[in-house]
């Protein structure tokens, strides 16, 4: 049994591909969403497996969270999201729906009751900042899904990803944030700064990339402003100073993990945990994650 202290949340894919391609990108930006490296959908999977694979987490592990990602779980096609939700609840987990918003309105109806948090995307105080990164309409659509979520009393989460221009912007959207939290709970707010992972491009930390430094400072510069909500920051790292570690699921029961390399392309794949369990993949990612660190000590 995985213990809470070493698996705290996991992290559930029902694909990965996003809606967010259905916006344009605005006159000024490089174009929508370019700082992700989301691909097409390689997710297949039916309702009993997904089920299936959420009880084998449950079996195998005091993680109290299932984080629903992908691309963007609230898609435009059956996804068997309702399903996941609804089960993962059942199973004992908090649910965190982390999604852009843009199509929420339209499944609202089929996952409320089964969402323990939601977890929005915003990227500026205004229009013209949070349009630049995810396309045109998106500051109106994460307004309308604010005021509703909010009227009816939700949970609430945010995640900012940030340039060097952006990031001065910060105590602004920090005003936002709190404004918001006054109204109902907002538990964290996620601000990151782009990862230059092994098939990153000149082009993007060209547009993404600045120091580590001043996005600590800034980040650090609005702690206080937004408190008691609680801010995590993922910097930038170097190669030798690892990624946290995180365990993502995907709902055909593909287990992979984030090593924490930053060279890595991608997560690396573990294994099936429907042939193999859970806690021994998990375990194999804890010694691999720690090899190439004893190698560099050695």
């Amino acid at each position: 049994m995985l213990t809470h202290d070493e698996l705290a949340i996991v992290h559930l894919v029902l694909n990965t591909d996003c809606n967010a391609w259905d916006l344009a990108p605005t006159s000024a930006s490089p174009g929508v969403c370019r700082f992700c490296y989301r691909e097409r959908n390689r997710v297949k999977t039916d309702p009993d497996t997904v089920r299936r694979v959420i009880d084998q987490v449950r079996t195998e592990s005091e993680a109290h969270r299932v984080v629903f990602t992908g691309g963007d779980p609230v898609m435009p096609y059956d996804n068997h999201l309702e399903v996941a939700l609804r089960h993962a609840r059942e199973a004992g987990f908090e649910t965190n729906l982390h999604t852009n918003g843009l199509l929420l309105s339209d499944r609202y109806a089929g996952v409320r009751d089964h969402v323990t948090l939601y977890s929005l995307a915003i990227d500026g105080p205004e229009a013209d900042s949070a349009d630049w990164f995810r396309g045109q309409g998106y500051f109106e659509r994460f307004r309308s899904n604010v005021e509703f979520l909010v009227a009816d009393r939700r949970r609430l989460a945010f995640n900012t990803f940030t340039t060097a221009a952006s990031v001065r912007e910060l105590p602004r959207l920090a005003e936002f944030v709190t404004g918001i939290a006054d109204r109902t709970e907002v538990e964290y707010w996620l601000i990151s700064q782009y990862r230059p992972i092994g098939r990153a491009s000149a082009g993007k930390a060209e547009l993404y990339g600045f120091e580590r430094d001043d996005f600590v400072r800034a980040v650090d510069g609005v702690r206080d402003a937004v408190a008691p909500v609680e801010i995590f920051a993922q910097p930038t790292r170097a190669p030798e100073d690892p990624y946290p570690f995180r365990v993502w699921v995907l709902a055909d029961g593909t287990v992979t993990a984030d090593l924490g390399s930053v060279a890595a392309p991608r997560n690396a794949v573990i294994g099936d945990l429907l042939a193999d369990g859970f806690e021994p993949l998990v375990r194999r990612a804890f010694a691999l994650r720690e090899q190439p660190q004893l190698e560099g000590i050695a």
